[in-house]
């Protein structure tokens, strides 16, 4: 597949620079960031297109709690018990 690309002064510029910088010739520079930016993209892509559950699934977020797993069907026993506990005459 060939590809012809147009870009902006701005980034000729920088495309220059990274090039001096680096020694690479732009033919390289430019197929590395290209490769770089489409994988990145597509696991962007992929990511979003992932159901809900399955994200909160792999992100950190669960199982980073300790408590008790009943807390909300249990939840009126257990304001009773700090209520008491806070509260206790003794």
């Amino acid at each position: 597949m060939d590809i012809t690309i147009h870009l902006e002064d701005e980034q000729v510029h920088k495309l220059e620079y990274i090039q001096q910088q680096t020694n690479q010739d732009a033919a390289t520079l430019l197929n590395r960031t290209l490769t770089e930016a489409i994988d990145a993209y597509y696991q962007q892509i992929q990511a979003s297109n992932l159901d809900r559950l399955t994200q909160l699934r792999q992100s950190k977020f669960i199982g980073c709690f300790s408590g008790d797993p009943n807390l909300a069907a249990n939840s009126e026993a257990n304001f009773k018990a700090i209520m008491n506990e806070k509260y206790d005459p003794r």
